[in-house]
């Protein structure tokens, strides 16, 4: 992989868009990684449900529980690209995160990995070309419910 300032620096300045959905995926990886709430609210699409008009306010819920404090991140696999059939400015890639706990709590031992599994669904501004994240179906290999969408 590339180095910070190859990668997500220049997409989390702002010096580049993200041109493609893994552009996306991978910034925002960092971007929780290294808490850019910022960052994460501008890739993510109006339509989806996480959005908030009231930018304030869902700065704050982000900042306050939203940006995975209790984990190390400790990789992401990305899979491949797929363009939607129907949408020729959608797609997707499944993906799958693996998280450290910090500390006990919350049901999680210090020093437990538990993987959390995505296919996230991506939208294209056609003016400009950039992507956008803009929902995914999550799924975790915890015991019991890796077939439970944990998102529904």
């Amino acid at each position: 992989g590339k180095v910070y300032g190859e990668c997500c620096g220049p997409l989390h300045n702002g010096d580049r868009l993200c041109s493609t959905m893994t552009d996306v995926l991978r910034s925002r990886y960092s971007a929780f990684s290294w808490r850019n709430v910022r960052y994460v609210m501008s890739t993510t699409h109006p339509s989806c449900r996480d959005y908030r008009e009231d930018s304030i306010a869902w700065a704050k819920d982000l900042n306050k529980g939203g940006m995975f404090d209790s984990f190390d991140f400790v990789n992401l696999e990305a899979g491949d690209e797929e363009m939607s059939e129907e949408n020729e400015n959608e797609g997707f890639v499944e993906f799958k995160v693996t998280l450290r706990a910090k500390e006990d709590g919350n049901g999680s031992v210090a020093g437990m990995e538990t993987g959390i599994s995505e296919r996230s669904r991506f939208l294209r501004d056609p003016a400009d070309g950039s992507w956008s994240y803009a929902s995914g179906d999550v799924r975790s290999d915890v015991a019991g419910l890796e077939d439970t969408k944990l998102n529904a």
